[in-house]
């Protein structure tokens, strides 16, 4: 059996072909297109589905992949993008992705409308956001309502492709809950919400578990494959979940980092009870019973690659690992990473970025460290207000963790492992765990650890007493400068969290 485990990336769109013991075979990727004007953020769904069959073919190709024998499409990548389909399967408009911001005042409507707390109850977030496709159906109700009458299904993203791939309009539960439609405590869409936003109920698909087999692909499509037996589509899972497959890291205690342009924190919670003082969003996760949190931080890479252009002109990553592996850091100055504004845990409505504790002593390189360091005391306030029990380790992957300076010192400034593992397709591995495991090649996600695991390096948080008094400055000027005794606005949600 060979997997194909495609990747619906916001950035590139990828696809590798694995085999029975997970061994990869071959990777092919190609940057995802799309047509901006302004706030609006849209893609062609067609051209997308012939870049997914293109992309097989092309691995295909590389590891002499075709003749007798069975495959399966397995299917991960972001959630939130909406493409609406005629009776035909045709888009009726072009997709909107999730980077798409035109729906910011809807999404104030919906908070207003249910309550912020209510809602967050309901639909596992926090905030409302233009991100998610409840407030953009609200938009196209109201802008484009001939788009909602001649819709015969909406969908997601990988539910677009799966269509494509089976015929059959269907979604997958981990995805869910990034459209503030889905009821996660109960498994069933919100239709007070779904009527709020104009949408019919009946033109929004039923909802499958993660990691579902449906069946073959369709004639249509196996004729443009390359040549096998039969090829199955698996509807697989949300691209973070499948990370946290692929690194070893679903399980207690372990929480999952993506550090990348954002940071995202993923930690399955056995445990888990809802609590609506504590603002993190919760999630079906990739077996039954399982409850997944997730948090999405802005100020993350995004922030050293600013200064990296603005302030090091564009000094190469080896380059400034280098610089800052020759200093001691003796006398840093300090740096608050709020670049992009709100940042969870303590969405500070009217928070910036800012240098602090500057001499004339201080140069470019001292700055880049501060940088790091301050991406590295935001993670530290993320992961301990996003695990009820402090956590084991902390499985890094991203661009981010490519830096072996970087790891150690957020190892020193969270005081918890960092785990680091040798693995550049985390995502795609773990969406093929979640295709052998249906198949009953695997027994259980742990088996994929027996399966050609990438090595990892674990970085150890040193003894170093100057860690909690730096995180407790840290923490005092970011509350004097933009600390909010009370609770975030009802409208501060709303303002765009990237989460991919």
């Amino acid at each position: 059996m060979l997997v194909y485990a495609v990747d619906l990336g916001t950035t590139n769109l990828k696809a590798v072909l694995y085999d029975e013991q997970l061994r990869r075979l071959a990777t092919a990727s190609t940057p995802a297109v799309y047509r901006r004007e302004g706030v609006r953020v849209e893609f062609d769904p067609e051209s997308l589905f012939d870049s997914v069959i293109e992309l097989i073919g092309r691995c295909a190709r590389r590891a002499g992949a075709v003749g007798n024998g069975e495959a399966t499409i397995v299917l991960t990548g972001q959630a939130e993008s909406l493409v609406l389909i005629d009776r035909d399967g045709e888009p009726v408009r072009p997709g909107m992705s999730w980077l798409d911001d035109r729906a910011v005042a809807e999404a104030v409507e919906l908070g207003d409308r249910f309550g912020l707390d209510e809602a967050f109850a309901v639909t596992g977030e926090p905030f409302p956001s233009a991100t998610w496709p409840a407030a953009k159906l609200r938009w196209l109700s109201r802008y484009e309502p001939e788009a909602i009458a001649s819709a015969d299904s909406i969908l997601m993203i990988k539910d677009y492709i799966v269509f494509r791939l089976t015929g059959t309009a269907v979604g997958e539960v981990s995805t869910r809950g990034f459209t503030y439609l889905w009821d996660v405590p109960n498994g069933g869409y919100w239709h007070e919400m779904i009527e709020f936003c104009s949408t019919p109920a009946d033109r929004l698909p039923p909802v499958v578990p993660a990691a579902t087999d449906l069946g073959l692909v369709s004639d249509e499509v196996a004729a443009l494959l390359p040549p096998m037996t039969t090829y199955r589509v698996n509807i697989g899972a949300l691209d973070h979940f499948c990370a946290m497959v692929g690194t070893g890291s679903y399980g207690g205690g372990s929480v999952s980092e993506s550090a990348g342009t954002v940071l995202s924190l993923c930690l399955l919670a056995p445990d888990w009870r809802f609590d609506p003082k504590r603002k993190v969003s919760f999630h079906t996760g990739l077996r039954p019973g399982d409850t997944v949190l997730f948090n999405g931080v802005d100020g993350g890479g995004a922030a050293l690659e600013w200064y990296r252009i603005q302030g090091l002109g564009g000094m190469s990553y080896p380059e400034l690992e280098k610089q800052l592996r020759a200093r001691d850091h003796r006398n840093p100055p300090m740096f608050l990473p709020y670049l992009t504004g709100i940042n969870p845990p303590d969405y500070f409505t009217q928070a910036k970025g800012a240098f602090l504790d500057l001499d004339l002593g201080h140069d470019r390189v001292d700055l880049a460290y501060a940088v790091e360091e301050g991406i590295a005391h935001l993670l530290r306030r993320n992961v301990e207000y996003f695990a009820a029990d402090p956590a084991q380790e902390l499985v890094s992957t991203g661009g981010g963790a490519a830096s072996a300076f970087w790891n150690q010192l957020k190892a020193d400034v969270c005081g918890v492992d960092v785990v680091v593992p040798d693995e550049l397709e985390a995502t795609c591995r773990g969406a093929a765990t979640l295709a052998l495991v249906t198949a009953g090649v695997l027994d259980g996600f742990e088996d994929a650890s027996r399966l050609n695991a990438p090595p990892a390096i674990r970085y150890r948080p040193s003894d170093d007493g100057r860690r909690a008094a730096r995180y407790a400055r840290f923490d005092n000027y970011l509350q004097r400068l933009f600390g909010d005794p009370g609770a975030p606005t009802e409208n501060s949600g709303t303002e765009k969290k990237d989460t991919r």
